[in-house]
């Protein structure tokens, strides 16, 4: 292997890692918002509040965008058979970090209702199938190890995508048609939103995206 090819799979298999490590910071995020929203209310001033908060948002969903492009940028079969990637769970982890996004992009996320929950559920499940694909599967038992003999290390190590060219090959065409499912729901979100801007004059909806603890001046 030349240097140049060994550089280019140490920063492919690099940023891979870097992707599912994204995936379980977002998901930390998420479940830590109660912690935020109790910082947020002990905040006296307005303008503090409001850096707290865009700071936690910036953490939270950059993260989520980072580790879905990582994935997507690995769903490709050249890359899959240079680098170990944990088929099919890091694969499908992408696809539900992609759904989730999508939830958070076209639906009302900031309040704690029933689109947030979801998203969040997808977020949850996203990183918990990186952490099992790289748990599992790219980072199984070496050989110094009695259990890497056992079948079930055995069969998980198999499942590397350049240990495994027909699972690899299977789980892209999955994956593939599963995100052009998304990519599709993405279309007729963005047409459908488009048109009825277009219908009310060009004149967008408000959103409700403040922060959701009020900040009140403290009595001295």
């Amino acid at each position: 292997m030349t240097t140049v090819k060994a550089l280019e799979v140490w920063t492919a298999q690099t940023i891979c890692d870097l992707g599912i490590l994204l995936s379980v910071v977002s998901v930390l995020l998420h479940a830590g918002r109660p912690y935020f929203e109790r910082i947020l209310g002990r905040m006296t001033l307005r303008v503090a509040a409001d850096l707290w908060w865009v700071m936690y948002v910036v953490l939270r969903d950059g993260t989520l965008f980072l580790a879905l492009l990582f994935g997507l940028w690995h769903l490709n079969l050249d890359l899959m058979a240079d680098i170990k990637i944990g088929l099919p769970f890091v694969p499908l982890g992408t696809v539900a970090l992609a759904i989730a996004l999508v939830i958070k992009v076209f639906g009302n996320t900031e309040e704690p209702n029933r689109a947030y929950r979801i998203s969040t559920l997808f977020i949850a499940l996203g990183a918990a199938l990186n952490t099992a694909g790289y748990v599992f599967v790219m980072e199984g038992p070496g050989s110094e190890y009695v259990a890497a003999r056992t079948a079930f290390w055995q069969t998980m190590v198999s499942w590397r995508s350049n240990a495994n060219p027909s699972l690899a090959t299977v789980t892209f065409y999955l994956t593939g048609v599963m995100l052009l499912l998304v990519g599709a729901v993405v279309a007729f979100k963005a047409l459908a939103l488009m048109r009825a801007t277009a219908n009310a004059g060009g004149a967008a909806a408000p959103r409700t995206g403040a922060p959701p603890v009020a900040v009140e001046k403290r009595r001295v």
